[in-house]
């Protein structure tokens, strides 16, 4: 058989080439043994894989039988997929969010068909959509609203009621028809849609939607969203008037008696004058005859911005209910979609504020040399007073430092490595905002002192104590001195190391650094030394060569502090995958039982 690269490399290129082009025959790379490997090594180090489904079983014990039984039932389209196991995460809003686990043989087959459908649908996706996509994330959104949008009037905050719960399954395959001719493929992933939930041990049928946690689900509503973009596409074309505002009569005017005034030579009536001009648009901003609609899409949460007049935002935002109701039969929240003027108030997506920028006294020059007001119109990027807000009362009780209870438990390295995870993700996340230096280093001095008030409480001594044991002098990144800051040395094969609490400054960035990421979007720093090690086909504890299977853990850390903590001796495959570092053991099916019986 083809390469398993070759084949999506082909398919990829034929979709780029041709958009209309429709696929036939993609079911029989369902026979190809290898798409199921490079699947395998992909998701193996998810720790989602240790999870049971409803057949109670996880990842660990994979071997390469289970790929061949797989592929048998496919050939004979008796492959049906396990409904999912539901379960609820929390959201922020204090609600919670229903989540399918599917059984681990049905991930191993869905990631197979989301390369394939990846491959197919990637190049004809629109450039304004930029959920579940490769090279795209939540600041590529963000970073297209900021480049993209200045000066917009208006902005619609669009909210879809439940979209991923409701997505109309016969519209879904009706979609992917068009683009793929090949039955088999097309029922494999009714039957997924069909497969039902389990829920207190009983089981639901599965009428709409994509279950949340499964694999193909996040390539399933983007390709179901896409019918939404190229609707999109149309309004933005039809919307588009004009190629530039006309001149502002009244600033016109005023330039006028200005030149009048530098010609008499009457310098208060210039300054007057000068002031005067830089407060109000070059441009006419109600010009009828210059329009323009701008579009953003992560997901399920859309932004759409207006330069044009508010009832020109109200028609839109009307016209995109129709069409998502009577095409796509989904429903747009009327009470959530905001219409929201730019000029006063603040929009909100994905966690940011946004705004736009006034200015009137800071000039630049355009490409010609002119003195130019650079700022005004720019879309703003801002972190949200609220945000700091909520996260400053986790670590504040009537004005004194709460202690996270399950952190006494940890040594003082660990609590200082979890801190630091938690600001630095804060910090990397919201590293495009104009006000991150203003709101972070605020929270930081409350995060800061929460670290050193769980110190103090877990070895029982004041936070001026825990200063003096632990502070470490560390040189400040103007390089005018050094400063006192919390942190541990210890030891590693390489020497003695420092870990401080996060020390790092605190400034705005144009773009995060982005990851490596190979032609179809999958991170090409993924260990394929599994792969390697299985294709060995040896016990890497007995060196039997017969009945080889992978040994799977969740963390390799707790299994080594679950026998430290019992005061047993530590067996010999916990030592071995401690050597090599590896949450993986390769190991014959006799041995495999030993280590679950405890052996």
């Amino acid at each position: 058989m083809q390469n398993a690269n070759t084949i999506l490399s082909m398919l990829n290129q034929k979709s780029q080439n041709d958009e209309h082009y429709v696929f036939q025959r993609i079911y029989r790379n369902l026979y190809n043994r290898e798409f199921y490997v490079n699947a395998y090594a992909r998701i193996q180090s998810k720790e989602g894989n240790m999870t049971e489904g409803v057949d109670n079983r996880t990842i660990d014990g994979f071997k390469y039988e289970m790929i061949d039984t797989l592929i048998e039932k496919l050939k004979t389209e008796q492959y049906y997929p396990k409904p999912v196991r539901r379960t609820y995460i929390p959201k922020k809003n204090g609600k919670t969010r229903p989540l399918g686990i599917p059984c681990f043989e049905d991930k191993l087959l869905q990631e197979v068909i989301r390369q394939l459908l990846e491959s197919i649908y990637e190049p004809i996706f629109s450039d304004n959509s930029h959920g579940f996509r490769p090279d795209r994330s939540c600041h590529t959104a963000l970073c297209q609203i900021k480049n993209t949008m200045r000066g917009a009037n208006w902005v619609i905050e669009g909210d879809i009621t439940g979209c991923f719960d409701n997505i109309d399954h016969t519209i879904l395959l009706n979609i992917l028809s068009q683009k793929i001719e090949d039955g088999r493929f097309i029922e494999l992933i009714r039957r997924f849609l069909k497969a039902g939930y389990l829920e207190f041990k009983q089981m639901h049928r599965s009428l709409s939607g994509c279950p949340q946690g499964g694999i193909i689900s996040p390539i399933l509503s983007n390709i179901y969203l896409n019918e939404f973009d190229r609707y999109m596409d149309e309004i933005i074309n039809k919307n588009t008037k004009g190629k530039k505002r006309r001149s502002n009569p009244e600033y016109q005017r005023l330039r006028g008696k200005r030149y009048t005034a530098i010609k008499k030579g009457n310098l208060e009536e210039i300054k007057r004058l000068t002031k005067e001009i830089q407060s109000i648009p070059s441009l006419d901003p109600m010009d009828s005859n210059f329009t323009r609609v701008k579009y953003v899409r992560y997901a399920d949460d859309f932004v759409i911005e207006v330069i044009g007049s508010k009832e020109m935002a109200e028609s839109i935002k009307e016209d995109v209910a129709t069409f998502l109701k009577e095409k796509l039969n989904l429903e747009l929240n009327q009470e959530k979609t905001l219409i929201t003027n730019l000029g006063n108030e603040k929009a909100n997506f994905l966690g940011y504020e946004f705004t736009k920028a006034h200015c009137n006294t800071k000039m630049g020059k355009d490409k010609q040399g002119n003195r130019k007001r650079s700022v005004n119109g720019q879309i703003q990027l801002l972190v949200p007073h609220k945000v700091i807000s909520q996260k400053i009362r986790e670590f504040t009780q009537y004005g004194e430092s709460c202690v996270f209870k399950p952190r006494l438990k940890l040594p003082v390295l660990d609590i200082i490595n979890e801190y630091n995870a938690e600001i630095r993700g804060l910090y990397n996340y919201y590293c495009l905002a104009t006000n991150v230096s203003q709101r972070l280093y605020k929270f930081k001095y409350y995060h800061y002192f929460s670290m050193l008030h769980t110190i103090a409480r877990k070895e029982n001594i004041s936070v001026k104590k825990v200063i003096k044991k632990y502070g470490i002098d560390v040189p400040v990144k103007d390089g005018t001195g050094t400063r006192r800051i919390v942190g541990v040395k210890y030891h590693t094969k390489k020497g003695e190391k420092t870990m401080t609490y996060f020390n790092d400054r605190i400034v705005k960035k144009d773009f995060p650094e982005a990851k490596v990421y190979d032609s179809f979007g999958y991170d090409i720093s993924f260990n394929s030394q599994l792969i390697t090690r299985l294709n060995a086909n040896k016990c890497e504890l007995c060196g039997s060569t017969e009945n080889i299977e992978v040994h799977h853990v969740r963390k390799l850390k707790d299994i080594k502090d679950k026998y430290k903590k019992r005061g047993r001796h530590i067996p010999n495959w916990v030592l071995i995958m401690s050597k090599m570092n590896r949450k993986t053991l390769i190991v014959c099916k006799d041995c495999h039982w030993d280590i679950h019986g405890g052996k």
